[in-house]
């Protein structure tokens, strides 16, 4: 695709009508204060590179995928993180954009096969997920999410079924609250049987268990992490116009798709050198850090980095440096902190800017 500067100086290509303040960290991830930007809650966001059509597309193909399933989504579900339209659906009945519901599975001590769970939103207690409990006489006893959409076609439950290859199955036990109980019961009906009255589990109380928990992405989500990196690199280095033709192969990888592993690794490693020795911060936290050498400019992005979990690192190469300048290298960096536990709802996060010198950054 032949990526052109427009009239209006979008960076993208597409129907260009008027050009939209853009959120460079996406504002699922909630509320931050940094420099004051007028009608803008503080937020220090990108301006004049993209338009509002072009804004509103990239959103839709990379964005809903990105904070409504995967690892992304379960930390937004986990500490109760909303949006700008409020609370995300739950993640673990619902896929987003070609990628499933997340999967959590786990064993509680009454019962002596695995069960699906789901966290509640906001802590870490978990419970059963909405599911029934099949069996078949080979394979043994196997969980079934009753996902959202089976509400409006109890068949789809068929599907599910048959990815798992239990087709002669029979329903064995039920976990689903009384208020759902009308249609749960025509799901399984859908099965070819009905769970006894006693094997029904409709009232639980939240607890903590191990769980497994599995989650799985398309490109999409790799193509909002690009966006954020490189929206990121042209607010952290504003002489960058982000039309130079050192990153049209960025941009139509974010707009188009195509093969991540070219531009998104995901790394081990920490960006902040003291993390990788141990250290952790003390509130939940977003790092993005944009590093401009002679060759080439590159994003590192970490998000939810918190006091028990160091997420992995993703290094976003944006492409060359479009200046022929010989210059030192250089760094820009900030930390997005959320608010501690004891905060008023709806308070909101911090923008830190990290500190300029490269020391403080792991080398990469």
């Amino acid at each position: 695709m032949d990526i052109q500067q427009s009239s209006l100086n979008c960076i993208y290509p597409g129907p260009h009508t008027v050009m939209s303040p853009e959120h460079y960290l996406p504002e699922g991830f909630g509320r931050f204060h940094g420099a004051k930007t007028e009608g803008l809650e503080g937020f220090e966001v990108l301006e004049d590179r993209v338009c509002r059509a072009c804004n509103n597309a990239i959103g839709r193909k990379t964005e809903d995928q990105f904070l409504r399933t995967g690892p992304i989504a379960f930390f937004r579900w986990m500490l109760g993180v909303k949006g700008k339209d409020g609370p995300p659906p739950s993640p673990f009945y619902r896929g987003a954009s070609g990628a499933p519901p997340i999967v959590a599975y786990g064993r509680a001590s009454e019962f002596p096969f695995d069960l699906l769970w789901e966290v509640q939103p906001g802590t870490t207690d978990c419970f059963p997920l909405r599911q029934v409990i099949v069996e078949n006489p080979l394979a043994g006893k196997y969980p079934i999410p009753i996902l959202d959409s089976m509400k409006s076609d109890p068949a789809r439950i068929l599907d599910e079924v048959r990815k798992m290859g239990l087709v002669s199955a029979r329903p064995v036990h039920l976990f689903a609250s009384p208020e759902e109980m009308p249609w749960v019961s025509k799901v399984v009906a859908a099965l070819g049987g009905e769970v006894p009255g006693d094997l029904i589990s409709s009232t639980f109380e939240p607890r903590k268990i191990e769980v497994i928990v599995k989650v799985e992405v398309t490109s999409a989500f790799f193509r909002a992490v690009a966006k954020i990196g490189f929206h990121y690199a042209l607010k952290a280095f504003p002489d960058l116009q982000g039309t130079e033709p050192e990153f049209y192969p960025i941009k139509d990888f974010i707009w188009s798709g195509g093969d991540f592993e070219q531009f998104v690794r995901q790394r081990t490693d920490s960006i902040i050198a003291d993390f990788r020795f141990g250290e952790r911060p003390i509130r939940w936290s977003h790092i993005l850090l944009a590093d401009r050498t002679y060759e080439s400019l590159t994003a590192f992005a970490q998000f939810f980095v918190g006091p028990q979990s160091m997420p992995v690192t993703y290094e976003i190469a944006l492409g060359r440096n479009p200046s022929r300048i010989a210059m030192p290298p250089e760094a820009r960096a900030h930390i997005f902190i959320y608010p501690d536990s004891t905060s008023p709802p709806g308070t909101c996060g911090v923008i830190s800017d990290l500190a300029p010198s490269r020391a403080s950054f792991a080398a990469f």
